[in-house]
């Protein structure tokens, strides 16, 4: 019966096999493996240095780099608090860069951030400084006399990080002077001179200021007549002197030296202790006008008077003008 059933078996089995179609086994397709995750480091993430320095209003800030160690890169930088300088940038890779364009003492944190987002922060500080500021009076020009020692100064500085430090960059110190910063120190010489200093600050912040000068020797006494009335009823006299240079705008004054003899021609001889009667000068425009007289019913000034020019302005010539000897000879009677 085995040998009867396996041969029916095979029959049926080969004519079934003719008309059907046999599968091939299917086979269990594989499961994608998860991509693998950072590890986490194994060291904290930690703000490494902030090195922030002072800055100035309207002056380039000098660039840094702040740095971070651990975590898992990249960092990404912000500012976290606080108030941050005006101007200046903290970019995502820490740089920080930028023109200050606020003045005033800043406190601020900034925060670290890693690809795996953790944080640290850092305090950070900057001074920001005004903007440096000059005065140079004397750009344009300062007349000032021959001799003077007490108008040195040519400019001032002020705000800015001190200190500050002074170089030469044009013309030259006027000869016989000496250069300290913003001053030159001495007796001005007589002529046209100029000078150009850098002033630089802590920070780098610079200025330039000139100094112009032109200086005048004193001005020069044109004698003219005397003062001279012996007929007159009353007596009264007026000449015309004249003077050139000096203060090209301002003009010098008339000083009295001292006085001298005078014997006129009938003899009579004084030496005055004061000016005569009725003294009057004026100057104007290169002219001395000079005048004396009297209403009185006797009048008898007999001298010579010494007259120089001075300088009256601030930044003044020390020297007086040269010399010139005014007779005077005034006589009257009643």
């Amino acid at each position: 019966m085995c040998v009867v059933l396996l041969i029916g078996a095979c029959t049926l089995g080969t004519n079934t096999l003719r008309n059907a179609t046999i599968s091939p086994e299917t086979s269990a397709s594989p499961t994608p493996s998860p991509s693998p995750s950072p590890s986490p480091s194994p060291n904290p993430l930690a703000i490494g240095n902030l090195p922030f320095h002072n800055g100035e209003v309207g002056l380039a800030y000098a660039a840094i780099n702040l740095t971070a160690s651990g975590g898992t890169t990249p960092y990404n930088w912000t500012v976290a608090a606080g108030t941050y300088p005006p101007g200046l940038v903290l970019a995502s890779d820490g740089t920080v860069s930028g023109t200050s364009t606020t003045s005033g003492n800043f406190s601020f944190t900034v925060s670290v951030t890693d690809a795996q987002g953790q944080s640290a922060n850092g305090t950070g500080k900057i001074t920001v400084f005004e903007q440096m500021t000059t005065t140079q009076p004397c750009a344009a020009k300062c007349i000032i006399g021959a001799g003077c020692r007490k108008c040195g100064g040519f400019a001032t500085v002020g705000r800015g990080a001190s200190p500050y430090s002074y170089r030469i960059v044009g013309g030259a110190v006027p000869p016989g002077m000496t250069w300290s910063a913003l001053s030159v120190g001495g007796p001005f010489p007589a002529g046209s001179y100029s000078l150009s200093v850098q002033i630089t600050d802590a920070l780098g912040g610079h200025a330039t200021v000139n100094a112009n000068w032109s200086i005048y020797s004193p001005a020069t006494l044109n004698k003219g007549g005397d003062c001279i009335d012996t007929t007159s009823t009353p007596t009264t006299c007026a000449v015309r002197w004249t003077y050139s240079g000096g203060h090209p705008t301002v003009a010098p004054k008339l000083v009295i030296l001292g006085y001298g003899q005078y014997c006129s021609a009938r003899q009579l001889c004084q030496t005055p202790t004061a000016p005569p009667p009725g003294w009057a000068v004026n100057l104007k425009a290169g002219v001395v006008t000079l005048s004396a007289g009297s209403s009185a019913c006797t009048v008898q000034y007999l001298g010579t008077m010494k007259l120089a020019l001075a300088d009256g302005t601030s930044c003044a010539t020390t020297s007086l003008s040269n010399e010139a000897d005014l007779i005077v000879d005034l006589e009257y009677a009643c």
